[in-house]
């Protein structure tokens, strides 16, 4: 029998790739709750020597993996079970798969924070018959009693920053024409801030990006000198004359196949003549408002800013949404189908069955707005005097003239009719009709659309396709989005009409009015 020695991988070359990883949003990486002190219902997963925060090298080789297949065969498809498959290569073969059993060329290391600050947010499910905290009927010990959807999380803010350190082995059946550019278009989502890490990804949370790579090369089986640098250097270490740079720059050009179909939504809103107020559930004082808008830290210069987080913008859309295909629809069943297929579903009392939402938004900033406190009191509907004991103040984000709220929204795999269903929401949010957050019927949350810009892909087996652009302006003197009649009609006839088919409306004409 042949020693173990002779089936070695037969390694070539040593490549060291290295970058830090900056978060700009609040990202979740939780622990199982295996590690938690008790007093938050999820918290953080903590590298136990040095108490810092800690990304696993698997989510992070889970996220390459994922965001490369989707780009090479397009979002939710599977991964074939191919032996000759660069992500096999790459990543290792696939669960079950009996075809490739050779390890995986990538080795990716645990990431631990270097700068880090934590906070706490809150969150409660909220009921969209009532549009109020959602309260579930619940049996113990054969007594009724009733249970809310109120938790909280700890989050890693803005600013927090990680090293990433990927190492990739060149073997005599895998050389560098055949591996790198597969590798450098998984690199390149985050350099392209395409890749979410860590929990609830889709409601605005996780997003990052590494802005410069460092390679090294070790060609250890052609240069002796090469074997000895390599020998020299330490872990995670690079040459001294290693310059930051792109990625594929640094390395090759990558794999430029991408079969991926979306739509994305990117617009920015005025804020004036109205506030905004989402409750922050964790003042920083005792001494502060009763109510304070939500704002997010950042942990390079600790900083806050106001921001509307990206659960809010999904729920006021998808209520919105819902309403409007309810309003075209002649049976709501087939109304209700189709948000739950846009916006994700799970059954009530079970954890399967249910599947994720494809709708993507993002937490943002408001710029340039002021926060005012204001002291309000609670009426007595019998007496019209004051309440006792219900004097409150708050403290909202009021907008001036150049107060902007940022918005992006991001469609998997979208359908003709839920674009369609999406360019009514967002004609309600341009025109002031769709309003966010808290206290609306008190005229808080009104927004007004500036520009926007739309971006519609459904036929990603062309090749090179660009998408289908649309940019939108504010023009007082046109109703609704502001576009020419012939651009109405073009979205008329090419996503509204098939909205009106599909929910079989009897509805004749969708105005832009």
């Amino acid at each position: 029998m042949a020693s173990h020695h002779e089936h070695s991988r037969r390694i070539r070359e040593r490549i060291y790739i290295s970058g830090q990883l900056e978060l700009l949003t609040p990202a979740h990486f939780g622990n199982g709750g295996w590690q938690g002190d008790g007093l938050t219902d999820m918290s953080l997963l903590m590298d136990e020597v040095e108490n810092k925060a800690l990304i696993p090298g698997t989510s992070i080789a889970g996220a390459l993996r994922n965001y490369l297949r989707e780009r090479l065969y397009g979002y939710e498809k599977q991964e074939p079970d191919d032996a000759r498959s660069p992500l096999s290569w790459l990543f290792g073969p696939t669960r079950g798969s009996k075809k490739y059993l050779d390890q995986s060329l990538l080795i990716v290391d645990d990431a631990l924070a270097s700068v880090q600050l934590t906070t706490l947010r809150d969150g409660v499910r909220i009921d969209p018959a009532t549009g109020t905290a959602f309260v579930e009927e619940q049996t113990v010990d054969g007594q009724s009693r009733k249970a809310g959807a109120k938790y909280d999380m700890a989050f890693l803010e803005e600013g927090t920053t990680f090293d990433l350190h990927f190492e990739l082995l060149l073997t005599a059946e895998h050389d560098a024409a055949q591996v790198l550019p597969y590798l450098v278009a998984a690199l390149q989502g985050f350099e392209n801030e395409e890749i979410r890490l860590g929990a609830r990804k889709r409601r605005g949370f996780g997003h990052c990006r590494v802005v410069a790579w460092q390679v090294s090369r070790f060609r250890i089986a052609e240069d002796a000198k090469e074997l000895i640098a390599w020998l020299e250097t330490p872990p995670k270490h690079h040459r001294p004359n290693g310059k930051p740079g792109k990625i594929a720059d640094l390395l090759v050009q990558p794999a430029t196949k991408d079969e991926r179909s979306f739509l994305d939504i990117a617009a920015t809103f005025s804020l004036d003549k109205s506030s905004m107020l989402i409750r922050a559930g964790f003042g920083e004082a005792d001494t502060g408002p009763d109510v304070e808008h939500l704002h997010a830290g950042n942990a390079r210069d600790h900083s806050r800013k106001p921001v509307i987080s990206g659960t809010s913008w999904a729920g006021a859309i998808r209520h919105r949404a819902l309403r409007i295909a309810k309003t075209l629809a002649a049976d709501e069943t087939r109304a209700e189908a189709m948000v739950r297929d846009l916006f994700g579903w799970m059954p009530e009392g079970r954890r399967e069955g249910g599947w994720a939402s494809r709708v993507t938004t993002d937490e943002t900033e408001i710029k340039g707005g002021q926060t005012l406190y204001q002291t309000r009191v609670r009426i007595d509907r019998f007496t019209g005097g004051a309440f006792d004991g219900a004097l409150f103040d708050e403290a909202p984000v009021y907008g001036k003239k150049n107060t902007t709220v940022g918005f992006h929204l991001h469609v998997r795999n979208p359908k003709p009719e839920e674009i369609g269903l999406l360019l009514l929401t967002l004609k309600d949010l341009w025109t002031r009709d769709l309003p966010l957050g808290g206290e609306v019927s008190v005229g808080r949350g009104r927004l007004q659309g500036l520009t926007a810009t739309v971006k519609i892909k459904l036929n990603p087996e062309k090749k090179d396709q660009e998408p289908e652009t649309l940019t939108l302006q504010l023009d007082n003197a046109k109703p609704g989005l502001g576009l020419t009649s012939a651009q109405w009609q073009t979205l008329q006839n090419a996503y509204l009409k098939k909205l009106q088919g599909t929910l079989q409306s009897t509805t004749q004409e969708v105005s832009d009015d």
